[in-house]
C-alpha cells in the first residue's frame, strides 16, 4: 500500500458540515490512511485572555468524532488551536505540519458562524498556501422538500467511490507530472479503478486561426496524453479515455468530470512560493469551487525534494 496518505490533518469547524466530513473520512482506508489528526481553529475575542476562554464543548464534538472514527479502526488525535484573532489557514497547515500529517482535508462550505473556518476566500487562501496534498470534499446545500425555507448541508458523492474512476487533468508541466506521479501509484496500488485523462487547450489554441495549425496542435498533445497513457499498468492502460478540448480550462474539466461520471479529479495545485504554477493554482481554485466532485490537488515539488 502506498505511503503518502497514511497521516490525514482534518480540518473542521463544528458546523454540520464537519458530520459530513466525518463520514467522509471514515472511509479513507481506501488511501491507505492509518492515523487522523482532527484540527479545530478558534479565534478567540480580543475582550477576553486565551485563559478564560471555554473550550469544553469544542473538546466534547471532537472525542466524539474521534470515538467514530477510532471505531472505524483509525488512530486518531484531536487538537484545539486558540488564540487572539487566529488564521485558520495558518493554523491549519502549521497542526499539518507539526504532526507530520501526509495531507489535508477540508470541505468547500462550512456553516459556523464564529470561525467560518472553510468558506469562500479562506479555502482558497488554503489551497494556495499547503505544501501538502489536499483533498477536498465537495458539499451543497439542499432544501427540505417539506419546508423551502429549510436547508441542510449533504455530501454530492459518497467518499468511498471517490477512486473509482479518477479524472487526471494536465497542462504538462513539472506540477502536473508530479500529480501523475502520485496517481500512478495509486493505480499501481490497485487504489484506482478507472482512469480518464484531460488536457484543455485553452485560449492561445482557440486563437490560432489555421486548421491545418490547430490540428497539429492536438495531435501533438494527444501524442503526450498517449504517452503517458502507456506508462500506466495493464490494469487501467486499454480503457484509459483521452480528452483533448478546447477552452476555458476549470469549465472544461468540471464538465468532463460530470459527463464521464467521474469520482474524483486529481490536479495539481500552486504551492507556497511556485510562482511559475500561477496559472495552474489559478485553475485549481476554480475547479475546487466548481466541481460536483471530490478534488485532490497535489502541489508543486520543492527545490529540496528534487533529486
Amino acid at each position: 500500500m502506498i505511503s503518502f496518505f497514511r497521516h490525514a490533518c482534518v480540518a473542521l469547524d463544528l458546523s454540520e458540515a464537519s458530520d459530513l466530513i466525518i463520514e467522509c473520512v471514515s472511509s479513507f482506508q481506501n488511501l491507505g490512511t492509518e492515523k487522523i489528526t482532527l484540527v479545530t481553529v478558534l479565534a478567540v475575542p480580543f475582550e477576553q485572555l486565551d485563559s478564560e476562554f471555554d473550550t469544553v464543548q469544542q473538546q466534547k464534538q471532537l472525542e466524539d468524532y474521534q470515538k467514530k472514527l477510532i471505531e472505524a479502526g483509525f488512530e486518531v488525535e484531536i487538537q484545539i488551536r486558540k488564540g487572539l484573532h487566529y488564521y485558520p489557514p495558518t493554523e491549519i497547515l502549521t497542526a499539518a505540519d507539526e504532526v507530520d500529517a501526509d495531507f489535508v482535508v477540508i470541505s468547500n462550505r462550512g456553516e459556523s458562524k464564529v470561525a467560518e473556518l472553510l468558506s469562500g476566500s479562506t479555502a482558497s487562501e488554503l489551497l494556495q498556501r499547503s505544501e501538502l496534498p489536499v483533498y477536498l470534499i465537495n458539499l451543497a446545500l439542499q432544501k427540505d422538500p417539506e419546508n423551502e425555507d429549510k436547508r441542510s448541508l449533504k455530501l454530492l458523492s459518497p467518499c468511498s467511490e471517490a477512486t473509482k474512476h479518477v479524472l487526471y487533468a494536465t497542462d504538462f508541466s513539472d506540477g502536473a507530472y508530479r500529480t501523475y506521479k502520485v496517481l500512478r501509484d495509486m493505480e499501481g496500488a490497485g487504489i484506482v479503478e478507472k482512469i480518464s485523462m484531460i488536457h484543455v487547450q485553452g485560449h492561445h489554441a482557440i486563437a490560432i486561426k489555421d486548421p491545418v495549425s490547430r490540428e497539429r496542435l492536438t495531435e501533438k498533445n494527444r501524442e503526450q496524453l498517449d504517452r503517458i497513457r502507456n506508462k500506466l499498468s495493464d490494469n487501467t492502460r486499454e480503457d484509459t479515455e483521452l480528452i483533448i478540448t478546447f477552452g476555458t480550462p476549470a469549465k472544461e474539466i468540471v464538465d468532463a468530470a460530470r459527463e464521464r461520471k467521474a469520482t474524483m479529479i486529481m490536479m495539481g495545485s500552486q504551492g507556497k512560493g511556485f510562482m511559475e504554477e500561477l496559472f495552474l493554482g489559478s485553475v485549481s481554485n476554480k475547479v475546487t469551487r466548481l466541481s460536483d466532485t471530490p478534488v485532490l490537488l497535489i502541489p508543486a515539488e520543492r527545490e529540496d525534494e528534487k533529486s
